[in-house]
């Protein structure tokens, strides 16, 4: 709908897109940043970004340790794999806003996922409030926009687990009310 000259969307812009702010994402294997209207990919990246980012390592000592115990990965990998297992899904809000301020991590789609050693504390779970969604809450979002049947054949456990889990995660995401809203949220978010 055409609205003063200009067509009303329903999307609202990523980070960095039109504004200071920064939105990190990978695509076909590449790290890209979003930031004052420019896409830069890895490692041109701006140097007020990196330092933002550099600044937020040195509060997560277990992300930390973590880069460490990397099997093969080189001190100089440190930061790229930092950005790209805590900050790499696209999603719907800022990694860092317009006043520099990097958000907390959000749920990148990872083919490790379930796998990976460092999984929780590298890259890190979805925290909703001042709640975490369970692993297995997770398992559950994947696969949210599926009956609730086929959800619990596909995980091996009982409907009755697969209700529980999504009270659990409706009772976490406040003021989402149904089903499928929990499939729109995740969706939002990257997980479906």
């Amino acid at each position: 709908m055409e609205r003063n000259g200009f067509i009303n969307t329903t999307k609202k812009p990523f980070a960095g897109m039109i504004d200071k702010g920064a939105d990190f994402f990978k695509d076909g294997g590449k790290l890209y940043v979003s930031h004052d209207r420019r896409i830069e990919e890895w490692p041109e990246f701006p140097e007020y970004v990196m330092n933002l980012v550099r600044e937020d390592m040195l509060k997560y000592p277990e992300a930390i340790k973590s880069l460490g115990q990397w099997e093969n990965l080189l001190p100089e990998e440190f930061e790229y794999r930092y950005i790209a297992c805590r900050f790499g899904g696209l999603d719907d809000e800022p990694d860092i806003d317009v006043n520099g301020v990097v958000h907390p991590s959000e749920y990148v789609p990872c083919r490790l996922r379930g796998e990976c050693r460092f999984e929780g504390k590298l890259c890190r779970a979805i925290q909703v409030g001042d709640e975490y969604i369970s692993k297995r809450e997770m398992d559950v979002l994947r696969l949210i926009d599926l009956d609730n049947k086929i959800i619990a054949d596909k995980l091996c456990i009982s409907t009755e687990t697969v209700n529980s889990h999504i009270i659990n995660i409706r009772a976490k995401l406040k003021g989402i009310d149904s089903k499928p809203q929990l499939a729109v949220w995740a969706s939002k978010k990257g997980i479906i």
